[in-house]
């Protein structure tokens, strides 16, 4: 694979071959594995301005962190990205303990605050911030410096109880929401203008498997990614077999499934899906504001969630 400069950092980077020459997909090892589609791409380039990267490298650690490895960054993605509010100073100084601790398997952890990972990590638009957040991790006596020059610091025994209290189970619940549906020609706006918006108002992020570049085997990616979410959106409009799969298979690991259909097609519905209760749309939009009431209703609101 070419060695190429990552868009966001300018570092060393790997870009892999994708199915579409107007995507480009590169892993980096301070900003993470992501692709971009050619629109979104175009625009980061237009907007050379340091603040939007920021949120982009700390958007991608946070999804390949939650389970979506390459994340996918269209126009629309980007939008909301850009728009979001940073995380909040604490969040940010959390983020570096959280960075430091997962990167190291020991019970030493040392590491140098000035390794270009921590920037995106914490959100941080210089190395100013990144000190300073680095400093409030001191105070609350979580990691302690290592030398008086250097950027060098170690984690405490209360940055270890800190992080398993507040990251062990968090590491592992995802922000994605899963999309099972028809992909015929006439179902896009419902996703992107319907599902998408629903899911993303909730604070979350939405996933179908048809705009996730993979290697794999299409079953074996639908599974990989169905487990990495922490909840599936399945519509029966079409009345697809693959959507009463991906449904059952979530429902068979306790993974919360939100159902919805075009009122039209509610009759036709399967019997065993019947007694779930259907979201029974009539337009994009109508469906974009009953999901995201209903996921935040159930889930809670997400973390890209913008008041």
């Amino acid at each position: 694979m070419p060695i190429d400069p990552c868009e966001l950092c300018n570092n060393s980077s790997t870009t892999f071959d994708t199915a579409t020459g107007d995507t480009l997909h590169q892993k980096c090892d301070s900003c993470g594995d992501f692709i971009f589609s050619g629109t979104a791409l175009a625009i980061v380039k237009l907007r050379k301005g340091a603040e939007n990267k920021r949120r982009i490298k700390g958007w991608v650690l946070d999804q390949n962190r939650s389970g979506v490895v390459p994340a996918y960054i269209d126009s629309y993605v980007l939008k909301s990205i850009t728009d979001r509010p940073l995380p909040s100073v604490i969040e940010r100084a959390d983020r570096i303990l959280q960075e430091a601790v997962s990167r190291i398997d020991g019970i030493i952890v040392n590491f140098n605050v000035n390794d270009e990972r921590f920037i995106g990590a914490s959100y941080s638009l210089d190395r100013e911030e990144l000190v300073f957040l680095t400093e409030l991790l001191i105070d609350k006596g979580l990691v302690v410096r290592q030398g008086e020059r250097g950027g060098n610091y170690r984690v405490t025994h209360a940055g270890f109880a800190y992080h398993a209290e507040n990251f062990m189970v968090k590491q592992n619940s995802s922000m994605m929401g899963f999309v099972a549906m028809s992909f015929a020609p006439e179902m896009e706006g419902v996703f992107s203008e319907g599902i998408r918006v629903g899911i993303m108002n909730a604070g979350y992020e939405a996933m179908r498997v048809d705009r996730h570049e993979h290697i794999n085997k299409i079953d074996d990616e639908i599974i990989s990614q169905i487990n990495a979410s922490k909840f599936v959106v399945a519509d029966f409009t079409g009345h697809r077999g693959g959507v009463y799969f991906e449904a059952g298979y979530a429902l068979g690991n306790d993974i919360p499934v939100f159902w919805t259909c075009c009122n039209t097609e509610m009759s036709d519905l399967h019997f065993d899906i019947r007694q779930y209760n259907c979201i029974n749309w009539q337009t994009p939009k109508e469906l974009s504001e009953r999901l995201a009431s209903r996921i935040e209703a159930v889930m809670g609101r997400g973390p890209n969630f913008n008041e």
